[in-house]
């Protein structure tokens, strides 16, 4: 086959491949889903949609004006376009249960995820034609000067029913979704031409202009950690006067004594667990004798799998062995080990890999899944050595929801979830709380708030906020809270020091 014959036959691929792609996936869309089963496209839906309809056309205009650069690279910016598109619709819908997705399935698939196939396919197939490609000398001399290239018999149907193809989707679009500056609906309603059930919506691309930002819901700033304040990102101003809480003081606490640790580090959590007081610091753990002396401590890698952001407690679990919790819900089950294989540990530890373990039987690194805080940090961590228990903070984008995540310690895998119940000072909220640590004591969670310095008790089973205690605003930077000997000890970094008072 001489090389104008292997650039015929390119174009002869480019017109099936641009005719396909627009009679198959926008073809079936349109007349089969669109006028038989009344499927209406959703936003999303039309973009990939469209992107199809630009893929087909400009492969097309290959075949009608020659093979030029500006053409290819058309083609992969669309498709590039498209798989954007394809990816943040199924992005949606990924992580629901089975069968809930969003409308028609073909072979058990949604068409949303449909497109995404097809996109990948038009990568495939473009890379598999073009490395096949002939000479590219034989291009100009199968155009043999002319500014456009004849088109046989086939090709001109492929044009024209494309054409078709492209109008019924125009008209379909203008009856579904309307003109400039309606824009199409989230939750499309059944296809119709009655205009009684017809839904003209423009509230959809006001929402866009408003903050601009490619992570959408995820974009949110990191909380207000010991070692990072981050009052100005989170928009939250904090507030050490408990008179302003959103709840009515129940009772107050008063300072017995204070005491500075000699970690220099700003601290973000202490615990006091079999006897020794537990710290963490961004990334670090230190363990320190009943006198608040440290022992030991180590360093974790926060990038091995699974990412752990900063470390905001460290629990109990399985009676020897211990849980730290990031913010972002990743923890690592540890245990102590003087022997323990350092090569072995490596993965979890950039210091005491010889002393401590994060692989091995009932060891090892995961993420807690939530639903109501998905989208928020946590601060806390607490365990009744059944479940543990996690409180949201507030952020950027939600200054309202207050979430406490109930998680089963035997599979770590989220039980319940609620708001607690109570009584609210007129037009305020629990989301104004800044719960930076919290523990457990007979049923009920000890949550301390760094802003407004109150302490809440929460009964796990009624799900309510049963009191509020208040404690002295010289504690300005609140960040664990222990119940020792009837008492309550109460960790600050403040002042670039930590320290823990005692109150009662």
């Amino acid at each position: 086959m001489n090389e104008i014959n292997k650039a015929k036959l390119f174009y002869t691929l480019m017109c099936l491949a641009g005719f396909l792609i627009i009679l198959l996936p926008v073809g079936i869309a349109n007349f089969y889903f669109g006028y038989v089963l009344k499927d209406s496209p959703c936003t999303l839906c039309w973009g990939q949609r469209e992107a199809m309809i630009f893929i087909g056309v400009m492969a097309l205009f290959i075949v009608r004006y020659g093979l030029k650069a500006r053409y290819i690279g058309t083609l992969l910016v669309m498709t590039a376009f498209g798989l954007w598109q394809s990816l943040a619709h199924f992005g949606n819908h990924a992580g629901r249960d089975l069968d809930q997705g969003f409308g028609l399935a073909v072979f058990g698939i949604h068409t949303y995820f449909w497109a995404e196939i097809v996109f990948w396919a038009v990568v495939l197939l473009l890379g598999v034609i073009f490395f096949f490609l002939p000479k590219f000398s034989s291009f100009e001399a199968e155009m043999n000067g002319d500014k456009f290239r004849k088109l046989n018999t086939g090709a001109k149907f492929a044009f024209i029913a494309v054409a078709l193809i492209i109008a019924s989707n125009v008209f379909q679009a203008f009856v579904s979704t309307g003109i400039p500056p309606y824009y199409g609906q989230g939750d499309p309603v059944r296809f119709t031409l009655d205009k009684k059930y017809i839904i003209w919506d423009d509230s959809g691309y006001k929402k866009h202009f408003k903050t601009i930002s490619f992570l959408g819901k995820r974009d949110v700033r990191d909380p207000d950690y010991a070692f990072a304040p981050a009052s100005d990102k989170l928009g939250v101003k904090f507030d050490n006067d408990s008179n302003n809480a959103p709840l009515n003081i129940d009772k107050t606490l008063e300072i017995l004594s204070t005491k500075e640790l000699g970690i220099t580090k700003p601290l973000n959590s202490l615990n006091l667990i079999n006897n020794e007081y537990v710290a963490s610091s961004k990334w670090e753990v230190f363990f320190m004798d009943e006198n608040l002396n440290q022992t030991s401590d180590f360093e974790i890698d926060p990038y091995f799998s699974a990412t752990i952001d900063p470390i905001v407690g460290v629990v109990p679990f399985m009676n020897d062995k211990f849980i730290l919790m990031g913010s972002n819900k990743s923890y690592l089950r540890f245990g102590k080990n003087d022997n323990a294989n350092e090569a072995l540990q490596y993965a979890d530890f950039l210091r005491g890999a010889d002393k401590f373990e994060g692989q091995g039987k009932g060891l090892g690194r995961g993420r807690v899944d939530t639903i109501r805080a998905k989208f928020h940090h946590i601060m806390s961590v607490a365990t009744d050595e059944k479940y543990l228990y996690t409180a949201t903070v507030p952020n950027n984008k939600d200054k309202k929801s207050f979430v406490i995540s109930k998680i089963s310690t035997a599979d770590r895998v989220l039980s319940a979830e609620f708001t607690p119940k109570a009584m609210l000072k007129d037009n305020r909220n629990l989301g104004e709380l800044y719960v930076t640590a919290m523990s457990e004591k007979d049923g009920v969670l000890y949550a301390i708030s760094k802003n407004y310095n109150v302490i809440v008790l929460i009964d796990i089973k009624n799900e309510s906020i049963i009191e509020t205690i208040s404690y002295p605003s010289e504690i300005t930077n609140a960040r664990a809270i222990i119940l020792k000997d009837g008492n309550f000890q109460i960790l600050s970094y403040q002042n670039g020091k930590n320290i823990v008072f005692d109150l009662k």
